[in-house]
Order: C-alpha cells, then structure tokens, then sequence
C-alpha cells in the first residue's frame, strides 16, 4: 500500500499543479477584458509575442545566451566558493580568516556590485561572469562548510580507523556525504543567478533577456514584458528540473520517508 501512495502521489501533484496554473491564466484572461492592455494584456496577445519573438530569432538567441551566461556564472561560482569551502571545512582555523571576508562580499547587494563590475570592467561578458561570480561564490562556500561540518561522527571515526590518506578521506567520505548540500546548493542559486543576470542585463547589455525587456518597456509593451518574463522562469524551471533528476540519480540510496 506505502509503494502504491508514494507512486501516486507525483500525480497528485501535478493534477494540483495544473489546475492552479489553470486557474490562474483564466483569471488574467478574465482581468484583460476590464483593464486596459498595458496594464493586464490578454493571453492572446502574449501568445502574438512569442510568435514574432520566434520569427525575428530573439526567441532562441537571446535565450541561449542569457542561458550560458547564468550557467558560466554558477559554474564559476561552484568551482571558487566550493573549493573556499571545502578548505574551511578540512584546514583547521581557515574558517576564521576566510568567513569574514566571504560573509562581506555576500553582504553586498546584488545591484551594488553590478554598479562595480560596470566600473571595474569592460567588456559585457567579464561584467556578467565578474558579477554572477560575487554573488554565487558565498552561497556555495557556506553550504559546502556546512556540509563538511555535518558529516557525521561515526562515519568519521570510523574511516580514520582505516588511515586514510586525505585524499582518499575527502574521495571516499567527505565528497559522497556532502553531494544532498551541493544539489541543494544548485537549486538555490539558480533562481538567484536568473534573477541576477537579468539586472546586469537591463543596466549593462545590449542582448539577452533583460535587455528584450527593457526594450519592451520603452515601446510600452506589456505583452512583450510578460513574453521575456514567462521565458525567464521557464528557464529557471527547466534548470531546477534538470538539478531535481540529477538529484534522483545521485541519491537513490536515501529512504524516501
């Protein structure tokens, strides 16, 4: 009976999601009949958007290049602030000096160091990638600290009884405990990072996402705003998606209850 409810319940989940979102488009489409088209523009005329952005190319252009560079951006970030990290985690009084600093650039608002990067660099991709790097690094680097932190006693004494080397220490226990707080590291920066690389976009680019959007918003065109918008957190979800089947395969060893 527990197999047939767990199995059951993805369907659930989707049938309640379905409707809310169901429920929420006729809503709007309701909302345009009585408000004017710049303020609640009809479905269709959102649907007219995606046909002309397809048909000039912006559509898949701009989307891939704002796709790469959020993708660049965290990979970067993953690579710096995990290995901080891990460092923290694994050399003994690091933390102390390292964490201030980390905790610093992390307080830094997100369009502060835009403003920054616009004036530390030149070019739009180092802008972005500089940008994307500060904001993502200290998310990484506190959830794989924790991480370490949170390997358990037992399985520590227990694999120090063997006299690992510390690499085979950091291959065998370190890096297979902490792969549930790196997927849910991803998963939370990657709504982060879309959100981020829109704002770099809208101030110091003239292609992807967010600079489609400011363009729209000059020509007082909502649909085209809400156009870019939907494909943004299209985005976000295919990513969060990919990152929760990768979650799956990696972690099959976990109970599910």
């Amino acid at each position: 009976m527990e197999s047939s409810e767990s199995g059951a319940a993805p369907h659930r989940f989707n049938f309640a999601a379905v409707v809310s979102v169901g429920l929420l488009l006729i809503v709007w489409q309701v909302a345009s009949f009585f408000l004017p088209e710049f303020i609640v523009p009809g479905l269709q005329l959102i649907g007219f958007e995606f046909v002309r952005m397809f048909e000039d190319g912006t559509l898949v252009s701009d989307s891939l290049l704002t796709l790469v560079r959020v993708m660049l951006g965290l990979i970067g970030g993953f690579i710096f602030g995990g290995a901080l990290g891990l460092l923290m985690g694994l050399v003994r009084r690091s933390e102390d000096y390292l964490m201030p600093v980390i905790n610093f650039v992390m307080g830094v608002p997100a369009l502060s160091w835009t403003l920054i990067v616009i004036l530390w660099f030149r070019g739009t991709e180092t802008r972005i990638f500089a940008l994307m790097l500060a904001v993502s690094f200290p998310v990484f680097a506190h959830s794989l600290l924790d991480a370490v932190k949170g390997v358990p006693r037992e399985l520590l004494e227990m694999t120090l009884a063997f006299r690992p080397t510390r690499i085979q220490m950091l291959r065998l226990l370190i890096l297979p405990s902490i792969v549930p707080s790196i997927l849910t590291a991803w998963k939370v920066s990657i709504g982060f990072a879309v959100r981020v690389v829109i704002v770099a976009e809208l101030v110091g680019a003239s292609t992807g996402v967010g600079y489609r959007m400011v363009q729209q918003q000059s020509l007082l065109n909502m649909s085209g705003v809400l156009a870019w918008t939907l494909i943004l957190v299209l985005m976000g979800l295919a990513l969060q998606g990919l990152i929760t089947k990768s979650e799956q395969r990696l972690l099959k060893w976990r109970p599910t209850h």
